[in-house]
C-alpha cells in the first residue's frame, strides 16, 4: 500500500511508513525502507505505486536537492516542472509522493502529488500540506477508546498513536491506493518506521516488526506459495 502519515511539528516532520511491496493481487513481493533522504538538504520522499516509476521520480527530486542545495529551490523546481518528472517516471504508472523537509524561510512542511486524477485532486498538481498528509485510513474518534487511544493522542507525537493506528490499517482489506478499482486485500505489513526530519538530518526508529514472509498475501494463513514476480507496488 504505503500507508504512510507526514505530520509537521515546530522543529520537525515525523514520517510513518510501513515496509510492504506487493504485486496488484496483494502477494508480498519484498520488504524494505520506503524514505529515500537527501544527502544535502533536509527532504525525505515516500512514494506509492510501482516501484521503478516511485524511485524515478524520487530521483528526480533528489537531483534537484543536490543541485541547488536548498528544500525551497527543489519545491518550486519540482512545482514548476511536475510533467517532465513525470515523463521521466513513464507516468503511464500510477504513483503518488509525498515529502516532509525544513524550508529555510518558513520551517517544517509537508508536500504531495500524485500521476493521477482522483477524487483527492488533480494530476501533476504539487500541493503543500500544512497539518500533515496521510494515505490510509484513519479510525473514527469512536473507535480509540478500543485502540486504547485518545483524541489528544492522535494530535501529538507519532511514535504513541502509530502502532496502534498501522495495526487498525493492517486489519482492514482496501484496494490499492493507485489502482482504486482493484479487489481489496490486506495491504499493510513488513514493519513500521518512524523517520524524523530536521534541520540538522534524520533518526529512524522501528516501532514495530510484523511475521510476514515474502510470497505469501500480508495476514494470510491459507494458500500457496508462488515465485515473487519482478517489481511489485509500494
Amino acid at each position: 500500500m504505503t500507508a504512510f502519515i507526514f505530520r509537521p511539528f515546530r522543529d520537525r516532520v515525523e514520517i510513518l511508513s510501513d515496509g510492504a511491496a506487493y504485486t496488484p493481487d496483494g502477494i508480498l513481493v519484498g520488504i524494505s525502507d520506503k524514505v529515500r533522504r537527501s544527502e544535502f538538504i533536509p527532504l525525505a520522499i515516500v512514494g506509492s505505486g510501482p516501484v521503478p516509476a516511485i524511485d524515478a521520480l524520487a530521483d528526480v527530486i533528489l537531483k534537484a536537492a543536490e543541485v541547488t542545495g536548498s528544500v525551497d529551490e527543489t519545491i518550486e523546481l519540482l512545482s514548476g516542472s511536475l510533467a517532465a518528472c513525470a515523463e521521466a517516471a513513464k507516468h503511464d504508472s500510477p504513483v503518488r509522493i509525498a515529502m516532509g523537509g525544513i524550508s529555510e524561510t518558513r520551517g517544517p512542511l509537508c508536500w504531495n502529488f500524485q500521476t493521477f486524477e482522483d477524487d483527492s485532486g488533480a494530476a501533476f498538481e504539487l500541493r503543500e500540506s500544512p497539518t500533515g498528509f496521510l494515505q490510509g485510513e484513519m479510525p473514527g474518534i469512536d473507535e480509540l477508546p478500543e485502540l486504547g487511544l485518545t483524541f489528544d493522542d492522535m494530535l501529538g507525537p507519532l511514535e504513541k498513536a502509530g502502532p496502534a493506528i498501522f495495526e487498525y490499517m493492517r486489519h482492514r482489506k482496501r484496494p490499492s491506493p493507485v489502482y482504486p478499482t482493484s479487489d481489496p486485500f490486506y495491504n499493510v505489513g513488513g514493519f513500521l518506521d518512524l523517520v524524523t526530519v530536521t534541520a540538522d538530518g534524520y533518526e529512524q526508529k522501528r516501532l514495530v516488526t510484523w511475521p510476514d514472509e515474502v510470497g505469501w498475501p500480508i495476514r494470510s494463513t491459507i494458500g500457496v506459495k508462488t515465485k515473487p514476480p519482478e517489481g511489485g507496488i509500494n
